[in-house]
């Protein structure tokens, strides 16, 4: 293979949006319109193109903004790129070629050297030369590598031709299903179209990779048929070089996401020809969308106080997770025949995290752990294997969140973490389907919410409850495929702190939280399956300092545990399983005949098995930071 040739110098230029011709291309889209510029270019932008004995071919588009004037006449820099099952262009002058062996990595100056001839950086990705896949790759304008694997799943990977290595940090799946395209583009940094296998209509994604948010996701912006097209690519900007396979000439278009339309559609930038060519790729930073969709990721301070999230896992251990008023984050395992020795373990030790970390456990048995870093991202991670007591390598899931994760399982048992951002937007990701790691975050309808979310599985989806700014509680349901029902909300009831959530047989909720203003323990819940929340009633008895844990335990009793002012934790529960008759509030942290312990955080009711069966609790910890744990039956709890 040689590689010649010159060149041309760019500079950027801002350029208003163009007239255009009349859009063959119907557009039914969200958003708001803006008169605003969506993109600039520079002049003379390349783009290259293999021809069918392996030149490799330079031209350079006059107006890449609008494609005005079309391109001026090639030259050659190289042969033997026909050697290539696919080519690809990045920025910055640097050349992708993949063969069944691996990918190949060359890079030329904009003096027009080839100061690296393509050399082999990898052996993976050479599915990526048949002919069957080379449409499932792309890269962005910031040099990622867009790839939808054998499995549909879409993950990214970066080059560092300095350190002559891969950023494979991000290469977990951002998203499931991408098989559906038959070819996808990367018009800027993080969005991309996707062809339609079935109907070749178009569809547009844009997926931050800083916060790892889809910002949009799977829209239809074509309802054409894309697949008349031998090849697309894009000179980033939310452009798109389009060669057609029955005339060979290549046509120019620009979305903008400004006003969702197509301000350039079907301008002629090339005659007959171009569909000879083996390989066209724009280079992806020609352009570039001026509009930033990176959120501001906002510190978090550090929380005292704060609960321990406990759980039992397929193995049958019980885990255990808190962050402490320095920040540490412990996890904890025990084995239910023996709790008074367990393991601890501070990770990683030079970390902070802040609020409630939030326990799981994926449906192979594995444990999930989800917390917040005083950074501002979350972090996750997994058990190595069920009953493991090693851990796999925390997964930086970002997020931009303000408000503390939690994760839910839908019926499926698919895990889902929701969290909200600084307008108290709800977000949530589900986990991918290798079982590694969750996709990115995905928005959901809602805004002003406050605090973490309480969650339940119902029947067909999870129940989110969520409190308010001003302080009263709104539910929706949540479902796998990403659906939301309207959020209703439950009244006019204030409360304070985090609410709870508990499913009754036959899937009726129950909501508990405490009154923002009388302290009492409060409660609201559905007659049936679905239908609207009653009203709210208070449990007397009791002046709470914290907020309510609550479930059902073995004997079907529904039972609650909440600290109140004195710091002592308090137990009430039914008389009779379902008939929300309450017992007199007793002090639950003490043995016959001692004085009740003295807690630092609210408490955490859960069941499990032990060796007698199933049995529940519920863990604190205490001012010196010990973890306190007691069961039915050897204190004077769910009596």
């Amino acid at each position: 293979m040689t590689t010649n040739g010159t060149n041309g110098t760019r500079r950027w230029t801002a350029t208003a949006v163009a007239a255009a011709a009349a859009l063959p291309l119907l557009v039914a889209l969200p958003g708001t319109a803006s008169a605003a510029d969506a993109a600039s270019c520079t002049t003379n932008g390349p783009t290259y193109a293999v021809s069918s004995t392996g030149s490799l071919m330079q031209y350079t588009m006059k107006a890449p903004i609008n494609g005005s004037g079309g391109y001026n006449a090639p030259t050659t820099i190289g042969s033997g790129w026909h050697n290539f099952g696919l080519v690809l262009a990045g920025p910055d002058g640097a050349f992708y070629g993949f063969k069944s062996d691996g990918v190949y990595y060359g890079h030329r100056t904009d003096a027009g050297v080839w100061d690296v001839s393509p050399n082999r950086v990898s052996t993976s990705f050479g599915f990526l030369a048949t002919a069957a896949n080379r449409g499932q790759a792309a890269v962005d304008r910031d040099g990622w590598l867009w790839v939808v694997d054998e499995a549909g799943a879409l993950r990214t990977y970066k080059y560092n031709s300095a350190a002559n290595s891969w950023d494979v940090g991000r290469s977990k799946a951002h998203d499931d299903g991408w098989d559906r395209y038959n070819l996808i583009i990367a018009a800027d940094a993080g969005v991309l179209y996707g062809r339609s296998a079935t109907d070749g209509k178009l569809y547009r994604s844009r997926y931050d990779i800083a916060s790892q948010r889809w910002i949009e996701r799977h829209v239809l912006v074509s309802p054409s048929d894309w697949n008349q097209f031998e090849s697309i690519s894009s000179n980033g900007g939310d452009t798109l070089l389009a060669t057609k396979s029955s005339t060979g000439e290549a046509f120019y278009y620009r979305f903008d996401e400004n006003t969702r339309s197509w301000p350039v559609t079907t301008v002629k930038v090339g005659t007959g020809g171009w569909a000879a060519f083996r390989d066209v790729a724009a280079a992806p930073d020609n352009c570039r969308i001026l509009k930033n969709h990176t959120p501001v990721t906002t510190a978090l301070p550090k929380e005292t106080g704060t609960r321990t999230a406990v759980i039992q896992a397929g193995g049958g251990k019980l885990h255990f997770a808190y962050t402490n008023n320095i920040g540490r984050l412990t996890l904890g395992t025990t084995d239910p025949a023996d709790i008074n020795n367990a393991t601890w373990t501070v990770v990683p030790e030079n970390e902070a995290f802040a609020g409630e970390p939030s326990l799981s456990t994926h449906s192979d048995g594995r444990v999930s752990v989800a917390v917040h870093n005083t950074t501002g991202s979350i972090w996750q991670r997994f058990q190595a294997a069920t009953n493991s007591t090693d851990w796999a390598g925390w997964h930086d899931q970002a997020g931009a969140m303000v408000h503390h994760p939690v994760t839910g399982k839908a019926p499926s048992g698919t895990l889902v973490e929701f969290a909200a951002d600084a307008s108290g937007k709800p977000w949530y990701r589900l986990v991918a389907k290798d079982g590694l790691n969750f996709k990115g975050w995905m928005p959901l309808a809602g805004s002003g919410f406050t605090g973490p979310f309480a969650t339940g599985t119902v029947r067909d989806g999870v129940q989110l409850v969520g409190k308010k700014a001003d302080g009263t509680l709104a539910t929706a349901r949540f479902k796998e495929d990403g659906s939301l029902s309207a959020w209703t909300a439950l009244g006019t009831q204030t409360v304070t702190g985090t609410p709870a959530v508990i499913v009754n047989p036959g899937y009726t909720v129950s909501v508990f939280a405490t009154d923002a203003v009388t302290k009492s323990v409060v409660t609201a819940a559905q007659a049936a399956e679905g239908g609207a929340f009653g009203t709210w009633s208070a449990l007397q008895g009791l002046t709470a300092k914290g907020s309510p844990s609550v479930l059902i335990a073995p004997n079907g009793k529904t039972e609650i545990v909440v600290r109140g002012e004195d710091d002592v934790i308090h137990n009430t529960g039914e008389t009779v399983a379902g008939s929300l008759t309450w017992r007199t509030w007793k002090p639950a942290a003490q043995y016959e005949g001692a004085m009740p312990e003295v807690t630092a955080t609210d408490p955490t009711a859960f069941t499990f098995t032990g060796p007698n069966g199933p049995v529940w609790g519920f863990v604190f910890r205490n001012s010196d930071d010990q973890t306190r744990v007691y069961t039915a039956g050897s204190t004077t709890i769910g009596n």
